[in-house]
């Protein structure tokens, strides 16, 4: 099983409301494919400046081939071009393998 975890900071211009939206645009859209499992979206809490990160989204789904199924997807390109594309200035993304024991090499 693999975590996909994606950290995003927003343009200064997207308000806490426009923040709002994106959450559940990404909730709306990234259920809607099958492969996702265990979505988390959220925002960050303290914003005395040490994080830069504004929102992350997360996801469990069963292999990297199917990761690269979510991400080539048409939703996920949908995703990407109306909401992220327009609202954030960067996103890092990071994978997890969470069976313990397994070889990533087959993830």
């Amino acid at each position: 099983m693999v975590h996909h975890l994606c950290l995003m900071e927003t343009k200064p211009e997207v308000t806490p409301e426009k923040i709002e939206e994106i959450m559940i645009e990404t909730r709306i859209r990234l259920l809607k494919l099958t492969e996702v499992a265990n979505l988390r979206v959220g925002k960050r809490i303290d914003t005395s400046g040490g994080n830069p990160y504004t929102v992350f989204y997360s996801f469990d789904t069963e292999t990297m081939d199917k990761l690269k199924a979510i991400t080539e997807s048409a939703v996920y390109t949908q995703y990407e071009k109306q909401i992220l594309s327009p609202n954030i200035t960067r996103s890092t993304c990071y994978e997890y393998e969470m069976e313990p024991g397994k070889d990533v090499r087959y993830s």
